[in-house]
């Protein structure tokens, strides 16, 4: 198969994602003043539901099929990957949609329902298109999952501003709803695009079923899912004990909810701008890594240490210094200043995670991410629970995310350090 280089890759990824991360940005910015931040939060509840719920279908299977067809220039790892989704879909999607009702009390707030269950469909489309990035990004071909993910993101705002637009009078519980609706439509439109394109292309080879090789694409995914699904976790369990423990410190219960809207709804998205670029050098850098060893492999861990380490260090100066511009003009909100300011260093903790994230995968060693990521969701439990009751509040919180990826992070930097 015909590969495209490793830097034309990454730009056309770059290019990409800055367009995708834009609309994004934007969207988040509509949504906040189109929703309010009461069904802001429900939407950010719900939502944090569904990225668990997508985890074992998106987390780990790309990069193991990324990391397969590259080593064997096939397409026998998209056919083992799109069988294990079809086999997890037909688990998962009943399991979410029955629970869903159980799971919007456990929430704390019923309101989460609507959203909760038009989320639910999206874990097998996500999972298939999943599959055939990994299979792109194991080819070298960058274009059919940029252009997917970039019209996926188009229509999703196009969707969800219109129909918040047109609908303005809907209850609180069906506004949150919106969004997830829009985001489901978005998805298959993508996904049919991307597979027409491979299709195209004639990149969509049959290849026979191996159930040798599906267990070893579960096998590799596997740590890596598990990893995702620790940090899920910890957003989940964030999202219900950061407006619960806000409560314990004084504040309303609407306005809890209001200040977790602002933090996973405002200050979240900002911060995670400059993965534009670390982003798309993780997964172009994961194959190519895979084929690498020796010296070339520690030149080229060297250079997708030093990407990550400006783009999120750049980001985060940024981010701090944009604060009052972010919260007076962007969001109309002054309140959220000092959150930014204080929550900037999390941008060069994302991206540095990015890196070492991108090698031990390429590595073959994503089951060093386990312990550390465990690590860091414990101190981040454990630092919410009395930091966001405390008078700090909503920055007690940010507080301890920053002390929890620290943790994380050094932990995974030790494991690279010893592989390589």
């Amino acid at each position: 198969m015909k590969r495209g280089s490793l830097k034309g890759q990454a730009l056309v990824l770059a290019g990409s994602n800055a367009v995708v991360r834009a609309l994004g940005f934007l969207l988040h910015v509509v949504l906040s003043r189109l929703l309010g931040p009461q069904a802001l939060g429900v939407m950010e509840l719900a939502h944090n539901v569904h990225m668990l719920s997508i985890v074992p279908v998106t987390a780990g299977l790309p990069l193991a099929v990324s990391r397969l067809t590259a080593q064997r220039e096939d397409a026998a790892a998209l056919r083992a990957g799109r069988s294990l989704v079809l086999r997890a879909g037909a688990v998962l999607l009943p399991l979410w949609a029955l629970t869903a009702p159980l799971t919007a009390q456990l929430l704390g707030d019923r309101r989460t329902l609507p959203p909760l269950l038009a989320f639910t469909p999206c874990i097998l489309v996500l999972g298939l298109s999943a599959v055939y990035n990994g299979y792109c990004y194991g080819c070298g071909a960058a274009w059919p999952p940029a252009l997917g993910t970039l019209s996926e993101q188009v229509l999703r705002f196009l969707l969800a501003a219109g129909l918040l637009t047109a609908l303005p009078a809907l209850s609180v519980p069906l506004r949150a709803a919106v969004p997830a609706v829009a985001t489901l439509a978005a998805e298959i439109a993508a996904l049919a695009l991307m597979a027409g394109m491979l299709r195209h292309e004639g990149m969509l080879v049959r290849a026979p079923l191996d159930a040798a090789l599906r267990g070893e694409v579960f096998r590799l995914s596997m740590p890596l899912t598990l990893a995702r699904l620790l940090q899920t976790l910890l957003r989940s369990a964030l999202g219900v004990l950061i407006p619960r423990r806000l409560v314990y410190g004084g504040l309303g219960a609407e306005a809890a909810t209001a200040a977790y809207g602002m933090l996973q709804g405002m200050v979240m998205p900002v911060l995670m701008l400059p993965g534009i670029l670390t982003a798309a050098v993780g997964m172009v850098g994961t194959p190519a890594i895979a084929r690498r060893s020796g010296a070339e492999l520690r030149r080229l861990a060297a250079e997708i240490f030093a990407v990550s380490l400006g783009c999120g260090a750049a980001g985060a100066l940024a981010v701090r210094a944009a604060s009052p511009l972010l919260a007076e003009h962007v969001y109309g909100v002054t309140a959220l200043a000092p959150l930014f300011r204080c929550a900037a260093p999390l941008t060069l903790l994302f991206a540095l995670q990015q890196a070492t994230g991108t090698l031990l995968t390429g590595l073959g060693q994503q089951k060093r991410t386990l312990l550390p990521t465990l690590a860091g969701a414990a101190v981040t439990l454990l630092l919410t629970y009395f930091w966001a009751a405390s008078p700090m509040r909503l920055e007690g919180a940010v507080y301890a995310l920053l002390l929890g990826r620290a943790v994380a992070l050094l932990g995974q930097l030790a494991a690279v350090l010893r592989v390589l």
